[in-house]
């Protein structure tokens, strides 16, 4: 079957995790390959099996050949840790209905699927080049839209578990599309995080060199107050291979003096930390 096809099934199938991103209203009806609503605002699937979603715009920083990186990268294993502590914190991963925010190119959700992820879950990122990524190496894990939450087409308390890894927020918006008893799972980076590679490159400018996410935990405590912490951090072996693709896909790399970050790519770190800060909320 082909991949535009099985999408076309598949949105039969899960109609109500879905809505229009214009009116707000529930989609209808599954005619060919195209979904509408009741004020008959229709969106196509593409030949990939993806659905664009997005009103305006799209695209960002994160170009193909970032994104090809990142997935490379995540190929080694680089992020394993990290999604297994994530995993732990999913109820029922065989049944669950989960929501990836900003899923990228589709490796978190792809590793998470080997696992044991085996329910109904949606992976959208706000980049065209992300999602055909997805679609193009994982489309048997997820059903991969292109969308904003800002407009978000996504149907009220429709999920059980809301993945936030290194993406941002809209609270207001996990809170509407989480069903009662579900849980947001929020991964943002911790002061150490990659910090063998921010003392490489920016030995010399300590706004730099040092980080602090503070006020996005805070910003999440706000939101939840009964939130449970945990804190994950490991040390990754890295290869002249992974380490260039570490550097092509970090957004520490881009700004870097041009001089120091050819001196970097000469020399590579052996290795490197990932630490992070995992927030969990549950729905009442």
């Amino acid at each position: 079957m082909k991949k535009i096809e099985a999408s076309s099934l598949y949105l039969k199938g899960h109609l109500g995790l879905f809505q229009c991103p214009v009116c707000q209203k529930p989609f209808e009806k599954v005619e060919g390959h195209s979904v509408s609503c009741a004020a008959n605002h229709q969106f196509d699937l593409s030949k990939k099996g993806t659905l664009h979603l997005l009103l305006k715009g799209g695209q960002n920083e994160y170009d193909k050949d970032m994104l090809s990186s990142r997935k490379n990268l995540a190929d080694t294993g680089f992020f394993h840790p990290l999604l297994d502590a994530v995993y732990a914190h999913i109820e029922s991963p065989e049944h669950a209905t989960v929501l990836d925010v900003g899923c990228g190119e589709g490796s978190h959700l792809h590793y998470l699927s080997q696992k044991g992820l085996n329910g109904t879950k949606v992976g959208f990122d706000i980049s065209k080049d992300a999602i055909q990524l997805a679609a193009g190496h994982f489309f048997e894990d997820a059903f991969w839209c292109v969308a904003d939450l800002a407009h978000s087409p996504f149907g009220k308390e429709a999920f059980d578990v809301i993945l936030n890894i290194f993406s941002p927020s809209h609270y207001q918006e996990f809170e509407r599309v989480l069903k009662p008893g579900g849980r947001v799972i929020k991964v943002v980076p911790s002061p150490r995080y990659l910090i063998e590679l921010r003392e490489q490159l920016y030995a010399t400018d300590a706004t730099k060199k040092e980080y602090d996410n503070q006020q996005v935990v805070d910003r999440f405590l706000q939101s939840y107050p009964d939130a449970v912490k945990e804190e994950v951090a490991y040390t990754v072996k890295l290869t002249k291979e992974s380490y260039r693709w570490l550097m092509e896909m970090t957004p520490l790399s881009w700004n870097a003096d041009p001089e120091v970050k050819e001196k970097a790519m000469a020399n590579p770190l052996p290795s490197v930390t990932v630490a992070v800060t995992l927030l969990i909320s549950e729905k009442k």
